[in-house]
């Protein structure tokens, strides 16, 4: 059996961009205070013990998208802090596709959230300045349907 030089050329293009492909995280942060918040984002790799990346982020009141960058497959461990570090949550995540990263940062006074949540968990909120603060995070395997 002869294997036609355009059908080799065609396999080793595949082969070679299965190969190259980066999974990309995207993260979607809802920030639900008034206020803009400062947020990093620290992408370590746990396989190497090392900081990868660092990005800074200002989000706006609201539902958005920021975009990250594409990373090797492996393992990671993502780290939102905001409040200069005083408040942080970390996720591990598996790249061996996209994933979305959904996180929910909350910062306001234990009335307003009482009356739109119905409890106030301080084992979750932090009191920052006077206020509640806190993140919650998981991973998406799929584009979420409202972005």
């Amino acid at each position: 059996m002869k294997l036609h030089p355009v059908s080799f050329l065609l396999a080793c293009i595949f082969l070679f961009a299965c190969r190259s492909y980066r999974p990309v995280t995207y993260v979607v942060f809802n920030n639900e205070s008034k206020e803009k918040i400062d947020f990093s984002i620290v992408a370590n790799d746990r396989s190497h013990n090392k900081v990868l990346t660092s990005i800074k982020h200002q989000a706006k009141p609201g539902l958005q998208e920021i975009p990250v960058t594409q990373f090797k497959r492996g393992e990671y461990a993502l780290q939102i802090n905001t409040h200069n570090g005083q408040q942080s949550k970390v996720l591990p995540i598996r790249l061996d596709s996209d994933r979305w990263l959904m996180v929910t940062y909350i910062n306001d006074d234990s009335l307003t959230i009482q009356k739109k949540y119905g409890f106030v968990d301080t084992g979750i909120l932090k009191k920052i300045g006077g206020k509640y603060t806190g993140i919650d995070m998981y991973i998406e395997n799929r584009r979420p349907p409202n972005l």
